[in-house]
This record gives C-alpha cells, structure tokens and sequence, in this order.
C-alpha cells in the first residue's frame, strides 16, 4: 500500500509537466481491456517506439485508441509542403525555411513536397531532402511537375507535347539518406543519376513509385537491384522508359504496374513471387514472367487494334495460371486467345480459381462476341461470380456492319453456375450486346444481378430522351429468358459503387 501510495504521489506531481489535455490517470468506468486502462502518457510512450505502420494499427484496438498515433510526437509529423500560386517561389522557399527552423530536427513520418522549382531553387530543394533524412522521414512524395502552359494546347501534335513536357521538367539528382525511408513516390522531374548514397536509402524501401520521370530502363535496373525489400513497384507515364527488366535481387516483389509507358516494348521479370501484375499501355513485343503460375491478380489493355497478329504466342510468357482470382482483359487480348486456343500450349487454359473477370470491349462486332464465347468454351471459369464488360463508347451499332468474315462462334455451352453478378457498361442495346446479356442470362442458374448502365446524357437518335431509351431497354432485357428466377435486371445511367470492379482504377 505504501508503494501504490507513492506512486500514485509522484504522478500527480508529474502531471503539471504535461500536456493538459492528456490523462495522466487510468480511464475509469465500464468493463474495458487493459489496452484501453493505459494512461495517455503510457499509451503515447508506447506508440512513439513503433515504426508508423504499426502505430496507425492502433487505432482498432478501441475508440481511446484511435488516431492517436497522430500525437506520438510533440511535433506535426505529417507535412505537406505545396506551393500556392499566389506567391512567388522566392516567397514559398523562405516561409518554408522558417517553418523547418521553427520545427527542428523532430521525427518525421510523412512529408510530401509539391514545388516546380526553377534551376536557382534547386539548391532549396535539396536542403529540405537533407532535412527529411536527418528527421528520418518514413513516407516522402515528390512532385517537382511543371506548371502546365496557360495557352490552348489542341492543335499542338503529340510528339511536340512531350517534347515540350520534357524541356520543362526539372533534371534532379535525388538523394535522401534516410535509413528509415519505406515509401518513395517521384514525378515530374528528370533523373539524372544516383549516388552512391542512394543503396543504402534504397535498402530499406518497400513501395516505390514512379510517375512521369524521365529515366532509362538501365537507371531503373539499377535502382531495383539495390531493393532487396521492395514489395510494391508502380510506374507510369514514363516517356523515355523503353524496357522494365525486374532482376532475381528484388526477391519480395509482389505487384508490378506499368501504365502509358509509350515506348516500353518489353517487361521481364525475374522475381518468383509477383502476385499481381497490371499493364495498360502499346502492344508490348515480349513479355517474360518467371512466376506466371503464383499470380492472383492481372489487369492487361493494350489499347487499339493493330494491323495484324504479332509474331510469336502473346499470351504464352504467363502458362499456368492455376492461382489467378481476379482478371481483366481488353478486345485484343480476346482475339489472340481466339486464335491461339486450338493450340495445346497456348496456355490460358483452365482458370479453376478465377472470381472476377472483367473484358474491355474496344469493338462489338460479331467477330468480338466469338471472341469472348472462345474465351469461355476454351478456358473455364468454374468459380466465377463476377463478370463486368465494359462495351465500346461509339454510338453506332457494329453488328450492322461485316468488318471480319469470321465464322460465328456458337455460346459457350458450360453454364456459370456461380455466377451472381453480370455488369455491362455502356449499354446501347445493339444486337450483340443484346445477345451476349440473353445468352450469360441463360447460362446463369442463381445469378442476383444484371446490371445495365447506360451512357450517361446520350439518348440516341431513336429516343427524345434518356428516360425513353431507359425505359425501353429495361423491357428489352426483361424480355430476355433466364435460368434465374431471382436475377434482379437494373437499368440505370448512374454508376452505382456497389457494383464496381476491382480494377476500376489501374
């Protein structure tokens, strides 16, 4: 009893020294955990030796609990640092000076710098880089973008844009030693070349990210090849990126996405363990996948069509994909399996684990709907409970026109016994879309959903409004025969979240 006395002595003494709007003492009342009987300072003592993930995690263990990871340090340390346009940079890099003066040399968490530095600030720029490593910043995103032009652009050419985009972005050579650095988001600048201090950063990443930077695919080998531990690898709209060559180093990589790489031609990866790899972008030349059979989640879209079959089997690099759960696939992926699948070795074959599968229609002519009947008759989906087809945007009904004298191909004639939600995107009620919803409708023994939206303010030149065109392609489908009596048919020109695919956002 003495002791609990003195104790109970000291912490009342000890409690004029802090922060006010912190309880010293045990929370009291009601049958809680012991978790939720810490004191505050015990509570904000224990959250301020976790790496920040585990810190945030806190937050379910109760209500006292959350967000009050946010407080672990007696400084903010999640800074944004965007420059407004209303003052001048010369402005921007002193206020921000003083402030990081003001804060001192206290942890840092996350800090995101938004600044298109002219070649004079450079040099601030760098400073404050120095700054977050010294704090041990733990998240850093870096957008150095150029201020786009204020002048209309539509009648300038492509090739002339990214000519343009390329002079104005700033040339960096980035460097943040910070031991401590886990997630790394860079765009808009050139990359110039990495110091010999960037392996021990790049040591500790987990999450790298790439967003238009100006890069070769050697650059990019090398910063992989120092990653031992890195997981997550997204990168977009990278111009001057020709190759994506992922070494055997980058042993715990699980998800890779290119997106709008225009002159990537080639991705290989090395890596045993990708679980999820998502493309979207120009007809790559040569794919290489070394662990095609663990994959769980693949997205790929490859734009236009193109004037005839590429060499070589396309779909061949990925074989087996026993453990794939969730797939999108565009028009033209479609047609190569089409004409690939009388091959044994073609691969795509058997997909015994597949949930999601969502088709990216560019056309719906009568070649395309064989295309998709040959994807289900020659690689069954026995697991499959959602389907999303997003139907192409143009107005004009394909079927009404011969674009391929192809054999028609006949419906699938398995059944989709799992089937329960069927989406279809953009639906005008042109006769192959019509067909493909009655015969999945068939085909469908317990589906829940048919969900049909149309395109948004585009009544056609049939209807006087949207409400007309609605109404009738609502009867249109309720008119279609189906294997399920509980199949709820819903027309409508909004898209409802709760029907949306995985893959909504690639």
């Amino acid at each position: 009893m003495k002791s609990k006395r003195r104790w109970d002595s000291a912490a009342a003494a000890s409690s004029s020294s802090l922060n006010p709007s912190l309880s010293l003492l045990p929370s009291v009342g009601g049958d809680v955990d012991r978790l939720t009987e810490l004191p505050d300072v015990l509570r904000l003592y224990i959250l301020s030796l976790l790496p920040i993930k585990s810190a945030i995690r806190t937050s379910v263990l109760s209500s006292r609990w959350r967000n009050m990871w946010r407080l672990r340090w007696p400084q903010p340390s999640l800074l944004d640092i965007s420059a407004p346009s209303s003052i001048s940079q010369s402005e921007f890099v002193t206020a921000v000076d003083d402030f990081l003066r003001r804060r001192g040399c206290a942890r840092l968490d996350y800090l995101q710098v938004v600044f298109s530095p002219s070649s004079r600030h450079m040099t601030d720029l760098k400073r404050w880089l120095d700054y977050a490593a010294s704090c041990s910043v733990s998240d850093l995103n870096l957008d150095l973008s150029p201020v786009p032009p204020s002048a209309d652009t539509s009648g300038v050419s492509r090739r002339r844009r990214s000519r343009a985009a390329s002079v104005a972005a700033p040339a960096l050579d980035f460097n943040c030693e910070s031991s401590s650095l886990t997630r790394l988001n860079l765009r808009g600048f050139h990359l110039t070349s990495l110091p010999p201090s960037f392996k021990k950063l790049a040591h500790s990443l987990e999450i790298l990210s790439l967003c238009e930077i100006y890069l070769s695919y050697a650059s990019l080998r090398r910063i992989l090849s120092n990653c031992p531990f890195l997981r997550s690898l997204t990168i977009r709209r990278c111009p001057d990126l020709k190759k994506v060559i992922v070494p055997s180093s980058a042993l715990r990589l699980t998800r890779l996405t290119v997106v709008d790489c225009r002159k990537a031609s080639e991705i290989s990866v090395s890596s045993l363990g990708l679980l999820s790899f998502r493309f979207s972008g120009a007809l790559l030349k040569n794919y290489h996948i070394e662990s095609g059979a663990a994959l769980e989640d693949m997205y790929i879209s490859s734009g236009g069509a193109v004037p005839a079959m590429p060499r070589g089997d396309w779909v061949k690099p990925f074989g087996e994909l026993a453990n794939l759960k969730i797939l999108t696939l565009c028009s033209l992926a479609l047609e190569y399996i089409a004409a690939l699948s009388s091959r044994a070795d073609s691969g795509f074959r058997w997909l015994p684990k597949l949930v999601e599968l969502q088709l990216l229609m560019l056309m719906m002519a009568q070649s395309n709907l064989s295309d998709i009947y040959s994807f289900f008759k020659y690689c069954p989906c026995p697991r499959l409970e959602k389907l999303f087809i997003e139907l192409p945007v143009s107005a004009c009904d394909p079927s009404m026109e011969m674009y391929l004298e192809v054999p028609m191909e006949d419906p699938p004639g398995i059944g989709f016994d799992n089937l329960r939600i069927l989406k279809l995107n953009g639906f005008k009620g042109h006769r192959n879309e019509v067909q493909l919803a009655g015969d999945l409708l068939k085909k469908s023994c317990i589906l829940e959903h048919l969900v049909a939206v149309i395109p948004m303010g585009n009544a056609g030149e049939n209807f006087e409004s949207t409400a007309n065109m609605q109404k009738y392609l609502s009867m249109q489908l309720h008119l279609l025969p189906k294997a399920s009596s509980k199949a709820h048919i819903i027309v409508t020109e909004c898209d409802d979240l709760q029907f949306r695919p995985t893959h909504s956002q690639v």
